[in-house]
């Protein structure tokens, strides 16, 4: 696991005992509840797609804070796939990919609420039936810090049910 994961962890886990300390267990369970209500929210569930070259998936919603962003990074399993590997474009749609290494401030990648966003990953080694873990930072230069989103799942095949 990378260091900065591991300082992520600690900290995350040391912010977890102070707020159980200071508000009780209880408050603690339902900050858990909320963050796990976000993610099945966010990500649609089973959309999680092995395709010839790497993965897809579609985020239902996308992140609670809508924009503009200039920056938008994808990660596998720990490991970032070339930023030209990487493209979006809205969900079930016809239009064009969008290489992500294209996001900028003056072409940010713009989110609202309700309309489905679609990623597709290049993977330099093919994923496999096992359960990976994808997360997705996105940067707004207008309104910091950095929104990160991090789901789990097992990918399937094509034409699989979900």
């Amino acid at each position: 696991m990378p260091h900065h994961r591991v300082e992520a962890l600690l900290g995350l886990a040391r912010q977890g005992l102070e707020i159980a300390v200071e508000f009780g267990g209880h408050s603690l369970e339902a900050m858990t509840w909320v963050a796990r209500t976000v993610e099945t929210s966010v990500y649609e569930p089973g959309s999680l797609t092995l395709t010839p070259t790497g993965v897809r998936f579609t985020l239902s919603n996308p992140p609670l804070r809508t924009g503009a962003f200039a920056t938008c990074r994808v990660g596998i399993d720990g490991a970032s796939p070339r930023a030209e590997g990487v493209r979006v474009r809205p969900a079930r749609s016809t239009i064009d990919w969008r290489l992500v290494s294209g996001v900028t401030d003056l072409a940010p990648l713009e989110l609202r609420p309700g309309e489905p966003i679609e990623f597709d990953v290049t993977l330099a080694a093919r994923a496999s039936d096992r359960p990976i873990t994808v997360r997705l930072e996105l940067e707004c230069r207008a309104i910091p810090p950095l929104v990160w989103f991090e789901f789990t799942d097992t990918p399937r095949t094509p034409g699989a049910a979900p």
